[in-house]
This record gives C-alpha cells, structure tokens and sequence, in this order.
C-alpha cells in the first residue's frame, strides 16, 4: 500500500473500490477516516493537512516558498491524490487517512 504523508501525524491511502480498502484497513492501527472520495468535504480533510505558520497549506506538487502564499485544503487535497495516483496507477474512489 502506498501513501503519502500529509502531515507529521496523517499518512493518506487510496484505494479503487471497496472491497480493497476494507482489506487494507485491517492493516492499519489507527485509521480517522474512511470513505467514498465523493463524500469528502473540505473541512473534514482540512484538518489532517500540513498547516504552514502564515495558515496556508503545503501543496505537495508545488512546495510554499513563501510565507504570504496561501494553498486552500482542497487543492492540496486534490495534489496528494495525484501524487497516490501516481505511484498506484489507479484512480482513487475511496480514501483512507491513518494517525501515525
């Protein structure tokens, strides 16, 4: 199962369907959230993202280089996915988000 980290406390899973995150949940200690990716609203993820001191957030595509940036939870969201895309080679339809 591959991941990507989404702060020093929040790792993210993606998975293609249901049956396959189930299975993957059993391997995990402490999961906080488990649903359809069409389920999730912003602030349920917002709160597990990297805040950054000025209160935006870390865009894993586009790291914050400067303090006056501001990176919305849904977009940072959205490039972590695309990041788990990546490295699975499958969309995600549901999510997973483990306290580490």
């Amino acid at each position: 199962m591959n991941s990507v980290k989404l702060s020093a406390y929040y790792k993210l899973y993606a998975f293609p369907d249901y049956q396959s995150m189930q299975t993957g949940r059993r391997y995990l200690q402490r999961v906080v959230l488990a649903k359809a990716l069409t389920e999730v609203q912003e602030k349920e993820v917002r709160t597990y993202l990297q805040r950054n001191n000025p209160g935006g957030y870390k865009n894993y595509l586009e790291p914050m280089h400067h303090s006056s940036s501001y990176f919305p939870a849904d977009r940072s969201f959205v490039s972590a996915l695309q990041l788990l895309y990546k490295s699975n080679g499958y969309s995600a339809r549901y999510i997973v988000v483990e306290r580490v």
